[in-house]
């Protein structure tokens, strides 16, 4: 079974030909040929295994990622070509990896434009909507990065619910206000001309409040922002939250300024490199970090390093060992202050 993982990493199609009965073989990760070759950029074999009826949707263990997901979250060189190669193969595009996300949030979150619209035009089994464990569509991910082309492919399929809140009860034009970028006023408009609602949130707030949080402090008020939101729907110049506060008020007060918002670093090899980390403020913030940057890093361990059990264990253990010393050394300095 190494035999052919090997294979499939190094691109040699001929041994992975001979050895075909084993395709559906998953390693103690639950990576199978196709994920490798996907991990390995190896674009033939992919092509290869994909036309000959080799299973797309296997899940690996760890992220419960497929080879489609996979190939959107590491980007390997070519991995246009791949997912091309992997949507030909008509993949169920409806599953969730262990964060909940589906190939949807992945493509929303990394602004792959074009992968996704190759996605909702093919054949295969899709669900806009899907929540993540966070109750987070792609269409609120793309609401948050700002993307106006892919908010627009989302809600253009008439699967995305533009009023549809996450676990704190955020909906994308709250995000689009947590979130606010270049594209903010055109997606305001955007999503209030296709039914966008002014709900509150799980802390009673509006958007108008969510854009007095998180706009630039140092701006007048109201905003361009606020004033679009403002005209299309006066009575939330009034409205309070929860701590009976109004917009204006949150704004002048400058609620929660501490929080610090970061959009995950993206790595795109048509967009130039990392995109940078900015500051903001507001209590949802942290939710936008979910761990879809943190599966990129670590998405699978290449067969080219192979790692035996016995470092494997000792490797985990050390450091183990260090944190019960440093805790058992803190407890005794704590008893000592307090006496």
């Amino acid at each position: 079974m190494a035999k052919l993982l090997r294979a499939a990493a190094n691109g040699n199609l001929g041994k992975v030909i001979e050895l075909r009965s084993d395709w559906a073989f998953q390693n103690k990760k639950g990576e199978s040929v196709l994920h490798v070759a996907v991990a390995e950029d190896q674009l033939e074999i992919v092509q290869y295994l994909v036309a000959n009826g080799a299973m797309l949707n296997l899940q690996e263990k760890k992220h419960r990622f497929t080879p489609l997901m996979l190939a959107l979250a590491q980007q390997p060189p070519r991995f246009e070509e791949i997912i091309q190669a992997l949507v030909k193969g008509k993949p169920d595009l409806s599953l969730q990896d262990s964060s909940g996300h589906t190939v949807m949030h992945l493509a929303a979150e990394y602004e792959e434009v074009e992968m996704l619209k190759l996605m909702l035009q093919s054949k295969a089994k899709v669900k806009v909507d899907a929540a993540d464990n966070n109750k987070m569509t792609a269409l609120h991910v793309a609401a948050g990065k700002g993307n106006v082309e892919i908010v627009r492919l989302l809600i253009e399929t008439g699967q995305a619910n533009v009023n549809v809140v996450d676990s704190k009860g955020n909906t994308p034009l709250h995000w689009v206000c947590i979130k606010s970028g270049d594209n903010q006023l055109e997606l305001i408009s955007y999503l209030i001309s296709k039914g966008a609602k002014p709900v509150k949130n799980a802390h009673g707030n509006t958007p108008l409040h969510s854009e007095g949080m998180h706009c630039d402090p140092t701006a007048n008020w109201p905003t361009a922002a606020a004033e679009i939101l403002t005209t299309a729907f006066p009575d939330l110049i009034a409205e309070v939250s929860n701590i009976g506060l109004t917009a204006q008020e949150t704004f002048e007060q400058d609620i929660d300024s501490e929080v610090p918002v970061e959009l995950s670093p993206v790595k795109s090899s048509k967009k130039g490199g990392i995109r940078p980390v900015r500051c903001g403020k507001g209590e949802d913030d942290e939710q936008y970090q979910d761990n879809i940057a943190a599966a990129r890093a670590a998405a699978i361990a290449h067969s080219r390093k192979q790692v035996s059990k016995s470092t494997e264990e000792g490797s985990t253990m050390t450091p183990y060992i260090w944190v019960a010393i440093i805790f058992a050394v803190l407890a005794v300095l704590n008893a000592m202050f307090l006496s």
